[in-house]
């Protein structure tokens, strides 16, 4: 005599408690420890490595390797550029908007390090760990999401190196 049964009842209860495990970790557990701080998201490991490597347009140091006649920012761009950085957080709402704005009028990945190197001598912070901030508990220093300042290194990224 043939099985009746129909293809789903014929899966073992095993591949269901692993579908099951495998689903729950990754739409309920992973996002809740990575809202708790405890796991880190792609992008936060994203913004991680921008920030230790030498060659990223977020390094202060970056716009100094280029030739001597590199395209970099006037002092007083940079200051506004920089003050409106600072500004664009507050105690219950960020403007990320501010803040594309200020990587939108930057032409080269040497005026986005020029401008985190002096966001760093003005401010004493590393520009990409400030705008990243922290997690909810670290509340109102939560500033923008890990997607957000991923937004900012993609789009920077993009950008041509050095303009003479």
């Amino acid at each position: 005599m043939a099985d009746q049964r129909t293809i789903l009842e014929k899966i073992p209860t095993p591949v269901y408690v692993g579908v099951g495990i495998y689903f729950g970790y990754r739409w309920v557990i992973k996002p809740l420890l990575q809202n708790l701080g405890l796991v880190k998201s792609d992008e936060e490991k994203k913004v991680d490595t921008n920030v230790t490597d030498p060659g990223s347009p977020f390094s202060p140091n970056m716009w100094k390797a280029g030739p001597s006649n590199t395209l970099i920012l006037k002092e007083d761009a940079v200051n506004k550029f920089i003050d409106t950085l600072w500004n664009s957080v507050g105690w219950f709402s960020d403007d990320f908007d501010a803040v594309l704005s200020v990587f939108k009028n930057l032409k080269t990945q040497s005026q986005v390090s020029y401008l985190a190197d002096k966001f760093q001598q003005k401010k004493q912070k590393d520009l990409l760990n400030w705008l990243l901030g922290g997690n909810w508990a670290s509340w109102p220093a939560d500033r923008f999401s890990a997607d957000q300042v991923a937004q900012l290194i993609d789009y920077a990224k993009k950008l041509p190196k050095y303009k003479y």
